[in-house]
């Protein structure tokens, strides 16, 4: 369960995703919600969690409160088997209705709910309370700057968004770009620890009307998982490269931390582009001056200017940056 729980909630699960936190979380929900697993030969494949819920009106409804199937299993009506057992199980208890909530910007999970028979029939809202743990693990961390980068060719623009908290960093980028000579949108969420070590990495891209997301995690031992399955070939790799982006750079040169003159070697996990496969890339980082560095890879080398939170200035040959905001120390 431990890789599915880490594809669908995320950094949102407030923890460490362990086999024990999710035992736990589990067993809390115990006498609430009606936990199910769809398996095949041993592998579990998705989840849902069905709720009751008594209310005034002369019959209890039901709601759906999660659902997930991994990646490579979906489309092969797991996810509709897994709503007809929680729509069965929840008649048998009596329901007379069953709602979910989805985002409005997940379309394929609208798609999906409609075909089954779901209908739009309320508008959800919600308020943050406060003060409860759930509530601070969903407030935006320090920021610690926000940049504007800019290429030419080809054309690109990424807002991004450094902050950070005890936990570690995180990084969030909005891109606007020519991808294969057509327009795409890719927003993306990366999570390093205190010592700018990855540990998760979460993508989206929308090209052509299309939307195609990647959720990969580093667990322990430097064991990476993508859309929940274990890739071996990247067990070398220390840190994730989005192939479109200057701000993962970042990561190797904070986690470095090298003296001008030194240099080091590093193997990324290089997401490509519009593909969002993964691989692993060799690399070398050489500290030339205070805020200089040369990067290479194979036969490629260039030069990187940076600021002093080792964010990139300029890309020689491909990104600027055109501004940036230093927020007011907390």
């Amino acid at each position: 369960m431990v890789p599915l729980f880490e594809a669908f909630y995320g950094q949102w699960f407030g923890e460490p995703v362990t086999s024990q936190a999710v035992q736990r979380r589990i067993d809390q929900a115990r006498g609430i919600e009606t936990f199910v697993v769809a398996e095949r030969a041993g592998k579990v494949l998705g989840f849902a969690s069905l709720r009751l819920v008594p209310s005034l009106d002369s019959t209890p409804y039901a709601e759906l409160s999660d659902l997930f199937v991994a990646r490579p299993y979906r489309r092969q009506g797991v996810g509709r088997r897994l709503l007809e057992f929680v729509e069965t199980r929840a008649r048998e208890r009596g329901a007379d209705r069953l709602v979910l909530t989805t985002g409005l910007k997940n379309v394929d999970a609208g798609r999906f709910y409609r075909a089954l028979g779901f209908e739009d029939h309320a508008l959800a809202m919600k308020k943050s309370l406060g003060g409860g743990k759930s509530s601070r693990l969903r407030e935006i961390r320090t920021p610690r700057r926000a940049v504007l980068w800019r290429r030419d060719e080809p054309t690109g623009t990424e807002s991004f968004l450094l902050s950070g908290d005890e936990g570690g960093w995180h990084l969030e980028g909005d891109i606007v770009a020519l991808l294969a000579h057509e327009p795409a949108h890719v927003r993306y969420r990366i999570v390093c620890d205190p010592a700018w070590r990855t540990l998760a990495a979460e993508v989206s891209l929308e090209r052509v009307g299309v939307r195609r997301e990647l959720h990969m995690t580093v667990r322990e031992g430097g064991r990476w998982w993508v859309e929940g399955e274990e890739d071996a070939r990247l067990r070398s790799c220390t840190d994730v490269d989005l192939e479109i982006s200057p701000s993962t750079n970042t990561i190797p040169i904070r986690r470095l931390n090298l003296a001008v003159g030194q240099e080091s070697a590093v193997t990324a996990a290089w997401v490509r582009f519009p593909a969002l496969t993964v691989e692993p890339l060799a690399q070398r980082y050489t500290r030339t001056g205070a805020n200089r560095y040369r990067y290479s890879s194979g036969d490629f080398a260039t030069r990187i200017d940076v600021d002093d939170l080792g964010l990139v200035t300029r890309y020689e040959g491909g990104w600027s940056q055109e501004a940036a905001t230093q927020p007011d120390a907390p």
